[in-house]
């Protein structure tokens, strides 16, 4: 008498979750119709690193897409160059400004004629490359400048600077990039974590599904920061740690004196400027910049005698006169076009 109800109890449940499964399917597939037809990020394929090329860059000539966020906001699309660096023509050896950085001057949320390098391009034509890629920091830029200037052959390196290149001065390098290392409390040597491809990679770039949680809802990153609080609390233990600090701030720029005067380059590091204090009207405070980190590299830059363009008071003036925001914040701290036509204008006065 029990087996027939049991029977078909079995039989609902599996038809109910079935059903459910079914559904689920239907969801996933209807979603991956939906986002093929939106600018999702594509995920551009990076190029491998080693030791003999020690820099992040994406592959030569490849097509890409940008969006920031769920809302897939500010969505822009372009081809890399022939060494695999956004908003930059092909390289060539022709003297003039190399302008090396992270995302900030990689710039994907915006076209070639609203960067810095593209202002510049204007006023210089011909004469620009930009070689920079999201993650960057100093130890990169160091690694870039000495790989590259003998080959481009500059005259000008502008190097930009923002509040986590000093704030991760410390850090472990993340795949395809490069750090500092204190040895003995002594000697600074840069080390290179190696890049290369997932072979699955390639397959899940083609779902547009899995392009927008990973890319756009940013799902490693936040997974990342809730599965390792414990190593970001050791990253800002280490970031508050100015006697290294100063340590490897002068093996840098002692490094790029030697480069700038064995290839007969000139170096001037462009420093972003704290929008969030500018923003809230408090001065006196810094939200994005560790005062310290901030003070401690225009200090030693200088000692250096080296070139500093701090976007600071440029910021603070234009925003006293227009109220007009040089970012995407609270949505996006990258800078907007004003920024770059602000920062371009800086540099060309200079130069000139």
């Amino acid at each position: 008498y029990l087996r027939v109800p049991l029977l078909q109890f079995l039989t609902n449940t599996m038809r109910f979750f079935l059903g459910i499964a079914l559904g689920v399917v239907a969801c996933l597939a209807m979603f991956e119709g939906m986002l093929r037809f939106l600018p999702v990020i594509s995920g551009a394929r990076m190029e491998a690193t080693s030791i003999a090329k020690p820099f992040s860059r994406y592959l030569p000539h490849q097509h890409y897409v940008y969006s920031h966020g769920w809302t897939l906001a500010n969505a822009r699309d372009g081809v890399t160059n022939n060494r695999g660096f956004t908003n930059s023509p092909d390289s060539s050896e022709q003297r003039g400004v190399l302008i090396v950085g992270d995302s900030f001057i990689e710039a994907l949320m915006l076209d070639f004629p609203e960067t810095v390098q593209g202002h510049l391009e204007k006023h210089f034509p011909g004469k620009v490359q930009a070689i920079s890629a999201s993650g960057n920091g100093l130890a990169d830029s160091l690694q870039i400048v000495k790989y590259f200037t003998p080959h481009i052959r500059p005259s000008v390196a502008v190097l930009f600077v923002e509040p986590t290149d000093l704030s991760r001065l410390l850090a472990r390098p993340n795949r395809g990039h490069n750090g500092f290392v204190v040895n003995d409390e002594t000697c600074v040597t840069v080390v290179h974590n190696a890049y290369a491809e997932s072979p699955n990679k390639e397959i899940v770039l083609r779902s547009a599904l899995a392009r927008y949680i990973y890319y756009n809802l940013k799902f490693p990153d936040w997974a990342s920061k809730a599965l390792e609080s414990v190593w970001g609390n050791r990253q800002v233990k280490d970031s508050d740690n100015l006697l290294a600090k100063e340590l490897v701030l002068n093996y840098y720029f002692s490094q790029l004196r030697l480069l700038a005067s064995s290839n007969g380059f000139r170096v001037v590091f462009l420093l972003d400027g704290d929008r969030q204090a500018i923003y809230s009207g408090n001065s006196e405070q810094t939200h994005a910049w560790n005062p310290d980190d901030r003070q401690l590299f225009v200090k030693l830059a200088l000692k250096h005698g080296l070139d500093m363009l701090d976007m600071q008071p440029v910021f603070k003036h234009h925003w006293d006169q227009k109220h007009e925001r040089m970012d995407y914040l609270p949505m996006d701290g990258h800078w907007n076009p004003v920024a770059h036509k602000l920062a371009a204008n800086e540099i060309t006065n200079l130069l000139r």
